[in-house]
């Protein structure tokens, strides 16, 4: 993403997570940070470095399976074999993450410099190796991850987009449901398709979406509106940092249809691979804010079936995390409850 096109980075350390949100200029989170347990475990990133072994070439689909460092297995991409041979190491750098049963994909790199941790590889990738200043704000950060789970967002000048992800492609709808303006239907039409465009290419780039994108843009669309609304949309791509989007006329059905290279692993995604473990630091959080609005009382979390089972999956980092955040004033019940939840003792 483009440096000039954000202003800070809020972060919030919790109970095993960090979350963070960099925001623009208007206060708009643009993109997501997540890391649980201190990424112990965790797949590779986008943009990371790694060493891998060739394990096979897979010659059928141009290219071959490699084994990280990590353990991962991934795909490198290969017009020819070169004077590669299997077990052969390499190194590589991760060109998208792995999702919905997809290996992650890999670029050959010549890269000398050291590894860097998730943290620093991700502010590096925000602004392009310059710094940006950190606050320390859990509300902000909560606020971002539920706009990017949110079904429909609210857009400038009213207005709203609904966002449904399906294995095909990513639909969007544009409501013009409390939006008021006063001019004719097409410059009604075009303002609001503008604006739409805009806002769907941060939603993208906040939720970590990718591949095939359609806009349902509202009516009437002639040929000057739609190259307008073309051009608004490679460009609201390029403003955040993406390269390879590919972005076509809208149809005589006015529907936008975008191609957007795949990098991250939807936000929703990495949340719901694990809905214990997403649980189970949820309550984490929530012990968190209820610890600080009241510095002198105890509490105890009842785990439900599924926060036990990862709590118990983690209980080292966990109990680690509890004891450095709390100091001893937040204990885990030892009995399972019917719904996760904080209790005072």
């Amino acid at each position: 993403m483009n440096a000039l096109k954000l202003c800070k980075i809020v972060r919030l350390d919790a109970p095993g997570e960090v979350r963070a949100a960099a925001l623009n200029a208007e206060g708009q989170a643009c993109r997501l940070f997540l890391e649980r347990w201190s990424g112990v475990g965790a797949p590779a990133r986008a943009g990371s470095v790694h060493t891998a072994r060739l394990r096979a070439f897979a010659d059928s689909i141009g290219g071959a399976f490699l084994e990280l460092d990590n353990g991962e297995e991934t795909f490198l991409r290969l017009k020819t074999r070169g004077q590669l041979t299997e077990g052969a190491h390499l190194t590589v750098q991760i060109a998208s993450e792995a999702r919905d049963g997809k290996l992650a994909r890999a670029i050959l790199s010549d890269t000398d410099s050291e590894p860097m941790d998730a943290w620093s590889t991700w502010c590096a990738q925000c602004t392009r190796g310059g710094t940006l200043p950190i606050e320390h704000d859990a509300d902000r950060v909560e606020a971002a991850f539920d706009e990017a789970l949110a079904a429909s967002v609210t857009l400038p000048g009213g207005g709203q987009l609904h966002i449904d992800r399906t294995r095909a492609l990513t639909a969007i709808d544009i409501d013009t449901s409390g939006r008021v303006q006063k001019a004719s239907a097409g410059a009604r039409a075009l303002s609001l398709n503008l604006v739409a465009v805009r806002e769907a290419a941060r939603q993208v780039r906040l939720r970590g979406l990718g591949g095939n994108l359609v806009l349902d843009c509202i009516d009437p669309v002639n040929k000057a509106a739609g190259e307008k609304i073309q051009a608004a949309a490679i460009q609201a791509f390029q403003d955040l940092g993406y390269s390879g989007v590919k972005v076509l006329r809208p149809s005589p059905l006015g529907l936008l249809e975008i191609s957007v290279p795949w990098r991250e692993a939807p936000l929703a995604d990495r949340l719901g691979a694990n809905p214990g473990e997403t649980e189970l630091l949820d309550l984490f959080r929530t012990a968190q804010r209820e610890a600080m609005a009241n510095p002198t009382a105890l509490y105890r979390l009842a785990l439900s079936k599924s926060a036990r089972h990862a709590y118990l999956d983690r209980r080292s980092e966990a109990d680690t995390a509890l004891n450095d955040a709390f100091g001893g004033r937040v204990s885990v019940s030892d009995t399972e409850a019917e719904a996760s939840k904080v209790e005072k003792r």
